[in-house]
């Protein structure tokens, strides 16, 4: 049986319908998924609520089942200079990064998220996949014998905080000064004699904090909300899947697995290198030599195979993953690439996704997809669909 996290009874919203009583009554991957053996729904209520309430207010999203991986001892930076397609052992302390690593032949192994603490001493936050046994080969072939990797995925509970008033939200729960706070950097606060690490970051396109924490804090820090919820008068609602979906697809985020194939799930075909998801910028060629590197120069001199491309549909007939996309080349129809992945947007009312585009046809603007026998025309285009200045704006906007 799937595991309840810490926070899963505060967010839940189904009145008479516990934990338990919702996985009996429910099916993997149509009402939730199975993230690190943790139960993550779909939603906790209704996920276009909750979708409003990250883009018109604020909201809560449940982090604590991402893979956690402590990195630390002599030599932690050197490994992630040789693991990473760019160097981040020049990383200030107290700063996280996103980050991708391949494989030899430079597709994406993975993305994550990668917190620098002090010197060689790291928290790696990747997908679902327990990357350890290959990491230790890795430092083994590179002469770094004193590196150590420690799985505490269930040592730290985490909830992202997301929305245009999350920076008043954490104020209102007394952590001064939270809106100076630069993205990606990371500070240190106290919360009932705990400490409570706070990041800006997010996977919602919005402004938005991650909040890290010791599990004996969790109760503590869910009653800090409780007092919020009054003294504001926000419902502060928890959101799920579904909601975090459409926004990531708004903000042009990519996720391993969803996106291309990865070891958990090999899809033979669906390999992707960085360039190929719109990841190029996070490719240092002239670094290190890290996994994958001379492929990927292969790849800068020859050109990819695919572009990734964002797309709209009008209609909210939503196409299967791996559906073939098609357009009128010279006067021929051509299949010019497939749908990674895609979801109603509320905010935009359309049907929105992403999608693998053969890059000789990478300057296409228009496609269409056979869904029920019929032609569905999409709008193709580069980078996010939605861009919010208040994302990165510093001071972050609070209520005044």
């Amino acid at each position: 049986m799937l595991k309840k996290s810490i926070f899963f009874d505060f967010l839940n919203r189904r009145d008479g319908i516990d934990f338990a009583s919702f996985i009996a009554d429910s099916i993997e991957d149509q009402h939730y998924i199975n993230w690190n053996e943790f139960l993550l729904p779909h939603d906790y209520g209704d996920a276009e609520t909750e979708y409003l309430a990250i883009r018109n207010s604020c909201a809560i999203f449940d982090v604590s089942p991402i893979r956690k991986i402590h990195v630390g001892g002599v030599g932690a930076g050197k490994f992630f200079d040789r693991l990473m397609t760019r160097p981040v052992s020049s990383l200030p302390t107290m700063r996280a990064t996103y980050t991708v690593f391949c494989d030899a032949d430079g597709n994406l192994k993975d993305d994550a998220i990668l917190y620098k603490y002090a010197e060689d001493d790291y928290l790696l936050m990747p997908s679902d996949v327990d990357h350890s046994p290959y990491f230790e080969s890795l430092c083994h072939q590179f002469d770094l014998h004193h590196v150590t990797f420690t799985e505490c995925t269930d040592s730290w509970a985490g909830l992202a905080i997301q929305g245009p008033r999350s920076a008043s939200v954490l104020r209102s729960m007394g952590f001064d000064d939270i809106e100076k706070i630069v993205p990606f950097a990371v500070r240190d606060y106290e919360l009932a004699g705990h400490t409570l690490r706070i990041s800006r970051m997010g996977f919602t396109a919005d402004l938005g904090y991650e909040c890290w924490m010791k599990p004996e804090l969790a109760d503590a820090f869910m009653q800090s909300i409780e007092s919020v919820r009054l003294l504001m008068d926000l419902a502060l609602l928890g959101y799920g899947l579904s909601a975090l979906q459409v926004c990531r697809l708004e903000g042009g985020f990519i996720v391993a697995g969803w996106d291309c194939a990865t070891e958990l799930e090999p899809q033979p075909g669906f390999e992707r290198s960085p360039y190929e998801l719109g990841l190029g910028w996070l490719v240092n060629l002239d670094a290190a030599d890290f996994v994958g590197r001379d492929a990927l120069l292969e790849q800068q001199k020859n050109g990819h195979r695919y572009t990734l491309r964002s797309f709209k549909i009008d209609e909210n007939s939503q196409p299967d993953d791996g559906a073939e996309l098609y357009s009128n080349v010279d006067d021929q129809n051509e299949s010019v690439g497939i749908v990674n992945c895609s979801s109603w947007s509320w905010g935009l009312n359309k049907m929105i996704g992403n999608a693998s585009i053969e890059s000789a046809y990478a300057e296409l603007e228009d496609a269409w997809i056979l869904l029920d026998g019929k032609h569905h025309k999409l709008k193709l285009s580069q980078g996010p669909l939605v861009v919010l200045d208040r994302r990165i704006q510093v001071p972050a906007p609070i209520d005044t």
